[in-house]
C-alpha cells in the first residue's frame, strides 16, 4: 500500500481478551492460536484496502482512508474469528474504531496522540466479540451502515486518561452476538477525580515507581517488608505535581476497593478548615459533641482507599499533623500528597517531582528521536491547541529544543509558552524567554532556583498583558476557590480606578483565558474561572503590592453579601437545586468575604450569616454556620451602628440571624437554646416593621416548641404567623405554617380532618408556586395523619413521595429525616426487617451529622425492636445506654417519647427478676455512644 491515511484517519484497534490467561493455560497451543488470529486479522482488514501499522504481541493497530472500510473490516474479521473452529480454547477479540486527526512521519509511525490513545481507549472499554466506535465514527457512518448492521448507543462514558466524556456505539448484527457485560469504564469507581481538560503527557517511569510505592501489596505478599503508607510529591510550583498525583491516583482506581478521593488544599488559607474540606469530600458532617478528628477516624478507620492531599506547603504542620493520625488509626488507608516540601513525619516516602526531560539544543537527534522527549511532546500538543495544525520541524526544532531547555522542562511554563503561539513564532518565544531569564539571573548566583525560574515566565506572561489585562489579572486575587463573570464583573469593575466597565470584563478575561492566566470549567450550566495554583499566588503578590487591596475586597464583600441574600430567597423558590449548588460553589469565597466581614464590617458579615443558614442547614454546614453567626451577632453586640444603615436595618439583620441561628441549633439538636434564640428573634421583629420577617420568625419558632412539648404555645404563635403571611402573601411560609399547625393540631386535638385539610390547602399553594421543598414538607405530615388513621399504605405512600422530592432536591438532612418516618412506620406495623434496614442508614447519618438526640432515640428504637422479638437482654442494654446518654448530654425525650418508652421499660422489667435486669442495665449504662451504636447494629436473628 503505497498511499497510506493521513490527516484525517479512521483507526481499528483490537486484541484478545484474556491473552495472558490463554497463553498461561494454552502454552503449547497458543501460538498456532495466535497465528490464524493474525492470518484472519491482516486478510480481514488488507481486504478492506486498511494498513497495519502496528502488532504488539495479539494487538493490531490499523489505519483505513474511510470510516466505512475500518468498519467492514471489523465486521468480517469477528464473522472469521466467530465461525472459526478455535480448539482447544475460543480467541475473542474485542475491537475499537474511532476516526481523527492524525499525521504519518517519515518512519511510517502516526503522531497524533489524543486520537490514538482514545482509539486504545474506546477497545479497552469493549469485551471479546464486541465492536466499539466513537461518537466521530457514529457520525460518519451512520447514514451508510452494511444491510442489517444496527448501532447501539452504549451512552456518554468516561475511559481512562480521556479528558471528556465519550459517547460510544456498539455495531451490531444479526449473525454476530450482541450481548455482552458491562463496558469496562470508570462510571462504577468510587472517586470524585476532576476529568482534565487536557491530555497527560510522558512521565511513565514516574508513574510506575509512585504506584509501586502507593499500591497496596497483594494478600499474602510483603511479609516483613514495610510497606509505604504515605508519599509525598515534592519539587517547585509548576512541577506538575497536582497533574502527576491525579494521573496516578486514576490508574490506580481499581487498587482501593474504596475509592480514590481528592482533597483540594489549594484555597484553603485557615488550617482549620482542612477537616471541613475531607468532610464535604466524604459527606461527612460535623459534631458538637465529636472532634472532628475522631469522624474522620472513624469513616476511614476500615477502609482500602487512597486519599489524595493535594498543594499542602502553606498548610504543612497541620497536614502533617492529620496524616500522621489517620495513617495511625486506619491501617488500609494510604496518602498520596503534593507540597514544595515533605511533611516530614515517620514513614513518608518523599518522591522528588523531576521536570520532564529535555533535548540538549547543542545536539539535536533526529526529529523522531527529538518528538520522544516528553517536554517537547507536552509543547507540540499545547502549540497546537492554540494554532492548530502545528507540528515540528526542521525548521523549528531548534526553538523548541531552546523553549524547553531554557526552561528546565517545567510542565507550566511549557503550558504558558506554548499559549503564545497565537501570535509569536517559536523563534519569538526563545529570544524573549532568553531575555528574561537574563534579567532574571544577571545578579547573585543564589537567584535560579525553580521556583524563581517560574516566577520569571510568570512575569514574562505578566508583562505582556494590557494595563487594563494586568488590573484585572490583580484584582482577580480576592476571589478563592474561583469565581463566576458576574462576580468579576461586580467586583473588578471600577471607571476611577482602573478604568474598567463593567461591559469590559468578558473580553479582558477571555483574553486572560486565552493566554493559560485563567483557566474555565462548565459547572451547573455555567462557566466558572478558576487559576492554578503558582498563579493566584503571583496575582495575589501583584494585587497586594497595589493601593486598592480595601476598596477591592469590600466589593467582594458587599457582592456576596447580595449573592446570599438572593440564594436565600431561590433556595425557597422553583430553582432550589441550581442556587444550592451555586452556593457550594462559593463556600470558600463566603468564608473569605465572612472573615473579612468580621474585621473590617460586621453588619455585612452578619447579612450573611442571616442569610446563609437555609443552606447551612440543609447542606450540612450547620456547626460551621453557627460559628459564623455567632460570631457576627457577638461582633454586633460590641460596636455602634454606622452612618451607612439605620437602627431597623440593624434590628432586622439582627432578627434575621437569629432566626437563623435557631435553625442551626435545631440541626444540632439543641431544642432549648433554639426555643431561646427564636424568642429573640420574635422579639426584635416585633420592633420593627418587617412583618414577613416576623411571620417566617413565628413558624420557626414552633419547632423546638413542639419539640418540647409546649404545643398549645404552639399552636398560638402558628396562628399568628399564619394570619400574617396570607396578608403579606409570602406563600413559602404560609406553606410551613400550614404544614405545622396540621401537626400540632394532630398532637393536641386529634382531629385528623382539619389537619388535612390544612395540609392539602398547603400542597395545593406549593404545586401552583414549585415550592419543592413544601410539596415534601407536605406529603411528610399526609403519611403522619395516615398512620394516625391506620392506614400503613398510604403512610409509606407519602413518606416515599416526601422521600423522593428531598432526593431530587438535595435536601440531605430532609432525607435523613424521612428514612427515619419509614422506619418508625414500619417498626409500628410489626415490618422488622424493613425498619432495622433504614434505622441501621440513618443512625449513622445523625452520628456523623451531628445530632446527638436523633442518635439515642435510635437507639431506643432498636431498643423496642429488640423487646419485640424477645430479645430481652439486648433491649435493656440499649434503653441503658441511651439513657446515660441523655442524662450525661442534657437530651431529654419529648414528654410522647418518654411515656412510650417507660411503657417498654415496664415490660422489660416485668420479664426479668430484679437482680438480672441491674445487671444488665449496668453494661449498658456504661456504654459510650460508638459503643452503643455497635451493638445496635449487630445483626441478629431477626
Amino acid at each position: 500500500m503505497t498511499n497510506l491515511p493521513s490527516g484525517t484517519v479512521t483507526f481499528l484497534f483490537t486484541d484478545i481478551e484474556g491473552s495472558t490467561k490463554l497463553a498461561q493455560q494454552y502454552p503449547d497451543a497458543m501460538p498456532a492460536l495466535l497465528a490464524r488470529h493474525n492470518e484472519i486479522l491482516n486478510q480481514a482488514i488488507e481486504s478492506h484496502n486498511g494498513y497495519v501499522f502496528q502488532i504488539v504481541g495479539d494487538s493490531f493497530s490499523a489505519s483505513f482512508h474511510r470510516a466505512s472500510d475500518a468498519l467492514n473490516a471489523a465486521l468480517d474479521a469477528q464473522r472469521l474469528l466467530h465461525n472459526e473452529a478455535w480448539s482447544p480454547a475460543p480467541i475473542k477479540v474485542r475491537m475499537g474504531i474511532h476516526s481523527g486527526v492524525a499525521q504519518l512521519n517519515e518512519a511510517k509511525q502516526y503522531s497524533g496522540y489524543s486520537t490514538l490513545a482514545l482509539t486504545q481507549r474506546i477497545m479497552s472499554a469493549g469485551h471479546g466479540g464486541q465492536i466499539l466506535l466513537s461518537q466521530s465514527m457514529f457520525d460518519l457512518i451512520k447514514a451508510g451502515l452494511p444491510e442489517q448492521a444496527e448501532l447501539r448507543d452504549m451512552g456518554e462514558r468516561r475511559l481512562k486518561d480521556i479528558l471528556r466524556l465519550e459517547h460510544l456505539y456498539q455495531l451490531t448484527v444479526p449473525d454476530l452476538p450482541s450481548e455482552f457485560a458491562p463496558l469496562n469504564t470508570l462510571e462504577s469507581i468510587n472517586h470524585n477525580l476532576p476529568a482534565q481538560l487536557t491530555s497527560f503527557i510522558g512521565r511513565e517511569k514516574e508513574i510506575a515507581e509512585i504506584k509501586a510505592l502507593i499500591s497496596p501489596l497483594p494478600k499474602g505478599e510483603g511479609l516483613g517488608v514495610r510497606e509505604t503508607r504515605l508519599v509525598t510529591l515534592t519539587g517547585s510550583g509548576g512541577a506538575g505535581k497536582t497533574r502527576l498525583s491525579l494521573q496516578v491516583g486514576t490508574e490506580c482506581l481499581n487498587q482501593f476497593s474504596d475509592g480514590v478521593w481528592l482533597a483540594e488544599l489549594a484555597p484553603v488559607t485557615d488550617p482549620t478548615l482542612i477537616p471541613q474540606t475531607l468532610f464535604s469530600i466524604f459527606n461527612l458532617r460535623e459534631s458538637s459533641h465529636r472532634s472532628a478528628q475522631e469522624i474522620l477516624i472513624e469513616h476511614l478507620r476500615s477502609k482500602t482507599l487512597l486519599l489524595i492531599l493535594d498543594n499542602c506547603e502553606h498548610l504543612i504542620e497541620t497536614c502533617a499533623q492529620i496524616s500522621e493520625d489517620l495513617l495511625h488509626a486506619c491501617p488500609k488507608l494510604k496518602i498520596l500528597a503534593s507540597s514544595r516540601e515533605a511533611l516530614s513525619i515517620a514513614g513518608e516516602a518523599a518522591y522528588r517531582v523531576p521536570s520532564l526531560n529535555t533535548p540538549d539544543p547543542e545536539h539535536l537527534p533526529s526529529l523522531n528521536e527529538l518528538e520522544k522527549a516528553d517536554s517537547i511532546r507536552l509543547f507540540i500538543e499545547r502549540a497546537a491547541t492554540a494554532k492548530p495544525g502545528f507540528a515540528l520541524t526542521e525548521d523549528n526544532a531548534s526553538s523548541l529544543a531552546q523553549i524547553c531547555y531554557r526552561l528546565d522542562g517545567i510542565p507550566l511554563a511549557l503550558e504558558l509558552a506554548a499559549s503564545r503561539m497565537r501570535v509569536l513564532t517559536p523563534e519569538q518565544i526563545a529570544a524573549r524567554l532568553d531575555d528574561r531569564f537574563r534579567l532574571l539571573t544577571g545578579g547573585s548566583r543564589t537567584a535560579m532556583p525553580r521556583q524563581q525560574t517560574l516566577r520569571a515566565m510568570i512575569d514574562w506572561s505578566y508583562s505582556l498583558l494590557t494595563e487594563q489585562e494586568k488590573t484585572l489579572f490583580r484584582r482577580l486575587a480576592v476571589f478563592v476557590g474561583g469565581w463566576t463573570l458576574e462576580a468579576a464583573e461586580s467586583v473588578c469593575a471600577d471607571v476611577e480606578q482602573g478604568g474598567i466597565l463593567p461591559h469590559d470584563i468578558l473580553d479582558l478575561l477571555t483574553r486572560l483565558v486565552d493566554k493559560s492566566l485563567v483557566i474555565t470549567e462548565e459547572v451547573i450550566g455555567e462557566t466558572r474561572y478558576h487559576r492554578l495554583e503558582t498563579i493566584r499566588q503571583y496575582s495575589r503578590e501583584k494585587f497586594f503590592e497595589t493601593n486598592e487591596v480595601e476598596s477591592i475586597r469590600n466589593w467582594h464583600l458587599n457582592f456576596f453579601v447580595r449573592f446570599a441574600e438572593q440564594v436565600d430567597e431561590k433556595l425557597k423558590g422553583r430553582d432550589q437545586v441550581i442556587w444550592h449548588n451555586r452556593m457550594s460553589e462559593e463556600q470558600d469565597n463566603l468564608r473569605a468575604a465572612l472573615e473579612w466581614g468580621l474585621s473590617k464590617n460586621p453588619d455585612s458579615a452578619l447579612r450573611i450569616a442571616g442569610a446563609a443558614n437555609l443552606f447551612w442547614t440543609a447542606g450540612g454546614y450547620s456547626a460551621e454556620g453557627f460559628r459564623w453567626t455567632q460570631k457576627a451577632l457577638e461582633r454586633i453586640e460590641k460596636i455602634p451602628i454606622p452612618t451607612d444603615i439605620t437602627t431597623e436595618q440593624r434590628l432586622t439583620a439582627r432578627a434575621r440571624a437569629l432566626r437563623g441561628l435557631t435553625r442551626l441549633y435545631l440541626s444540632l439538636g439543641d431544642n432549648a437554646n433554639a426555643k431561646r434564640a427564636a424568642e429573640e428573634s420574635v422579639a426584635l421583629y416585633r420592633q420593627s416593621s418587617d412583618r414577613r420577617g416576623l411571620s417566617f420568625a413565628l413558624v420557626v419558632l414552633a419547632y423546638p416548641l413542639e419539640f418540647l412539648g409546649e404545643r398549645i404555645q404552639a399552636e398560638t404563635i402558628l396562628h399568628e404567623n399564619y394570619a400574617i403571611a396570607r396578608a403579606e402573601g409570602d406563600v413559602y411560609v404560609t406553606c410551613r405554617s400550614l404544614n405545622r399547625l396540621a401537626r400540632v393540631i394532630m398532637d393536641l386535638h386529634h382531629d385528623l380532618d382539619l389537619s388535612q385539610g390544612y395540609v392539602e390547602e398547603s400542597l395545593r399553594l406549593a404545586r401552583e408556586a414549585g415550592l419543592r421543598s413544601q410539596e415534601a414538607e407536605a406529603s411528610d405530615v399526609l403519611g403522619l395523619i395516615a398512620i394516625h388513621r391506620n392506614d400503613h399504605g398510604e403512610a409509606r405512600a407519602r413518606f416515599k413521595e416526601s422521600l423522593n422530592v428531598y432526593e431530587e432536591i438535595g435536601a440531605t438532612f430532609n432525607v435523613v429525616l424521612e428514612k427515619t418516618n419509614l422506619a418508625h412506620l414500619e417498626r409500628k406495623f410489626g415490618n422488622h426487617a424493613d425498619a432495622l434496614e433504614y434505622y441501621r442508614e440513618t443512625i449513622i447519618a445523625f452520628r456523623d451529622i451531628g445530632q446527638t438526640g436523633a442518635v439515642l432515640h435510635q437507639l431506643e428504637c432498636f431498643g423496642f425492636i429488640a423487646h419485640a422479638q424477645n430479645q430481652s437482654a439486648r433491649a435493656v442494654q440499649l434503653f441503658a445506654a441511651a439513657n446515660r446518654l441523655r442524662e450525661q448530654g442534657n437530651r431529654p425525650m419529648m414528654p410522647d417519647e418518654q411515656i412510650y418508652f417507660d411503657e417498654q421499660l415496664k415490660g422489660l422489667r416485668e420479664k426479668m427478676d430484679a437482680i438480672q435486669f441491674d445487671s444488665i442495665w449496668s453494661k449498658g449504662h456504661i456504654m459510650t455512644v460508638e459503643q452503643a451504636i455497635e451493638l445496635a447494629l449487630e445483626i441478629t436473628d431477626e
